[in-house]
């Protein structure tokens, strides 16, 4: 397992997520929301081995429009039984995450 850090900021209208790796370039997504700023750096960077152990990153987490337009997609909620609001950015392990492809194919 490799360390890495996400940022996160509203800039000029649009969230920005960053992924800061060792011995790489940043990955960046600007984007309408955050959420969807972190679907496009996931994108990015699973074809190269990359989980990113965020909650937005589990199979069971999925935003509503409302938290995207109101909230900025920072949070997001479970799609169990169990329900709740998590926040997206909230570290998890990363083997509980899965791919954005798996993640879309349940909830998207």
């Amino acid at each position: 397992m490799h360390r890495a850090s996400v940022a996160w900021r509203y800039e000029q209208g649009r969230w920005v997520v960053e992924l800061s790796l060792p011995a790489s370039e940043p990955v960046e997504a600007h984007e309408e929301d955050a959420f969807e700023a972190l679907c496009v750096v996931r994108d990015l960077v699973e074809p190269l081995g990359w989980r990113i152990g965020v909650a937005g990153a589990r199979i069971d987490v999925w935003p509503s429009g409302m938290a995207r337009d109101q909230g900025g997609g920072l949070t997001a909620y479970r799609t169990t039984a169990e329900g709740g609001v998590v926040d997206v950015f909230a570290p998890v392990d990363p083997a509980s995450v899965t791919t954005i492809a798996e993640q879309r194919a349940r909830n998207g």
